[in-house]
């Protein structure tokens, strides 16, 4: 749970990317690699017209070694940092349902439909 990899988290929820390794503040070091605040949003509103989800779902491994409460407090300091916190996302695409869910979507409870 270092600095480094909640950095790395952050730029990946914000930009699809691995940002390069810096120290301080991940907004800060963004910007000095070209993804200041109108890049983002300008980044987060093409993700977003065309289907995908942003802030983009960053990789479980990542994901773990920060801890997914420290991400998503990272991530909604920064959005709302950046005047992006509220912005609709585009949902998950849809996908068939596994065996275990269809089962579930039929059962239920014996006074249903009585």
């Amino acid at each position: 749970m270092s600095d480094a990899d909640l950095r790395a988290a952050l730029s990946w929820a914000l930009t699809g990317r691995l940002s390069g390794d810096g120290d301080g503040d991940a907004l800060v070091a963004l910007a000095e690699e070209g993804w200041d605040a109108q890049a983002i949003a300008t980044h987060s509103r093409a993700v977003i017209s065309s289907g995908g989800v942003w802030p983009h779902p960053v990789p479980d491994d990542l994901r773990r070694r920060v801890g997914s409460a420290r991400l998503l407090a990272a991530v909604h300091r920064a959005q709302r940092s950046l005047g992006l916190f509220g912005q609709p996302a585009a949902p998950v695409a849809p996908r068939a349902l596994n065996a275990d869910e269809r089962r579930l979507q039929q059962d239920v409870p014996p006074h249903h439909g009585s």
